[in-house]
């Protein structure tokens, strides 16, 4: 289990993916912050279309390093995904050998993670789609029973209980769901239930262990943070506090490195709910 927070630092080129990614944030919020400055002073001489042409790549500029990051995910997820074993024996043979995986970091090209983290946001409203169709189906269900019953769907408890077991079914699935598309790299791959079935059935231990590690993860970072901007934030909100502004500064540092630490660690956890050769 430790090896999920640590096995990114055994990487040799991890300080260099480190590096690519924090420049990857001043080389669009530096250009992102003039353009905001030059839209706040001087929007009463810019034309209309030429201040709706500058709003537009200011926008696209604060978005790009998110998109790039979730874009890099998934392509370090498919990596993991598609893993391979080394064997590690000590340096005077003992007759133990370690089977180990060996992970290889996604090759850097800006473009192509922009590109994935904007389809990854497009898979992520098709996977809603099942859960509308499985709400649909439950609703349908409360509607045959209430009919013979002879109450209606609100006050039938069937309908409930179908809609609380079709979100269950969805939620229990959707890591398996997103293991799909980091494997693919297909928007539509979040559509295959019979291989989100199949992983979640066959790799069902591997598979809770790392969605439960995934929650508690996800809820002590959550926690974290929040008490760190508890902490720092004293007072009303006042942006023109230099004591506020650095506090907001060293906030979002704090933040952005705890976000991209848990990229590795949330690719780690996806990409391994199932062996290698599945990939």
């Amino acid at each position: 289990m430790f090896e999920t927070f640590s096995w990114m630092f055994k990487n040799e080129k991890f300080n260099e993916h480190i590096r690519y990614l924090i420049l990857t944030l001043f080389k669009f919020f530096i250009p992102a912050i003039i353009l905001s400055l030059v839209l706040y002073f001087f929007y009463q001489i810019i034309s209309p279309i030429a201040l709706l042409v500058l709003f537009v790549i200011t926008a696209l500029l604060y978005a790009a390093p998110f998109l790039c990051l979730q874009g890099y995910f998934w392509e370090l997820a498919g990596n993991i995904i598609s893993r391979e074993w080394d064997i590690k024996a000590a340096n005077i043979y003992n007759g133990k050998i370690k089977n180990v995986y060996k992970i290889t970091l996604p090759e850097i090209h800006t473009l192509k993670f922009i590109w994935r983290g904007i389809a990854s946001i497009v898979a992520n409203m098709l996977m809603g789609l099942p859960l509308i169709v499985l709400i649909f189906f439950s609703t349908l269900l409360g509607l045959l029973g209430g009919h013979v019953l002879g109450t209606d769907m609100f006050t039938n408890p069937s309908y409930y209980l179908a809609s609380l077991i079709a979100l269950i079914l969805y939620w229990f699935l959707v890591p398996a769901f997103l293991w799909n598309y980091a494997n693919r790299d297909s928007v539509v791959a979040v559509w295959n239930l019979r291989k989100a079935v199949y992983i979640a059935g066959n790799y069902t231990g591997k598979y809770i262990l790392n969605s439960t590690i995934f929650c508690i993860y996800y809820i002590a970072v959550t926690f974290i943070v929040y008490c760190t901007k508890m902490f720092l934030f004293i007072g009303k909100f006042d942006i023109t506090n230099l004591i506020y502004l650095i506090n907001l500064i060293l906030i979002s540092i704090f933040s952005y490195f705890i976000y991209m630490y848990s990229i590795y660690v949330y690719a780690y956890l996806l990409g391994t709910i199932a062996p290698p050769h599945e990939g």
